[in-house]
């Protein structure tokens, strides 16, 4: 090749297709009264992550992973360990969520929810689970 010239750029003709994703993002809050957190249900094939965050910038300080038990007998049943962090609230919601949804769920959580928000979040969560099934 000589100084100054460019190398013979060729083109493939192949196509590309492009397919929808089959991820599905959905932010919503859960109230009562006031702001208790922000929430981001990130759900990919098989999986859900979520995220729970407080009113201000957002922070990650703790995740768990919640797997569903095989089980024989109908029963549903989970089990969850702490990825990152302490283990908190994460753990235990991963765990019913899992259980309650049939597959893996990551609990990511920026905010320590304390025995008396913790209800109220679930409840939201139920609340929202139950109106946007297509989102979970």
């Amino acid at each position: 090749m000589q100084i100054g010239s460019s190398p013979n750029v060729s083109s493939s003709r192949k196509r590309i297709v492009y397919k929808p994703s089959t991820w599905r993002i959905h932010q919503f809050e859960i109230w009562s009264g006031d702001l208790l957190c922000k929430a981001v249900a990130l759900r990919v094939q098989g999986a859900l992550l979520l995220w729970l965050g407080g009113a201000g910038a957002a922070q990650l300080s703790e995740i768990a992973l919640g797997m569903p038990a095989p089980s024989n007998d109908g029963n549903r049943d989970a089990l969850s360990t702490t990825l990152i962090g302490a283990d908190g609230t994460a753990a235990a919601m991963a765990r019913r969520l899992s259980a309650a949804l049939e597959r893996p769920v990551y609990v990511c959580s920026g905010v320590t929810f304390d025995r008396f928000t913790m209800p109220l979040i679930e409840r939201g969560l139920v609340a929202e689970i139950k109106s946007r099934p297509e989102c979970f």
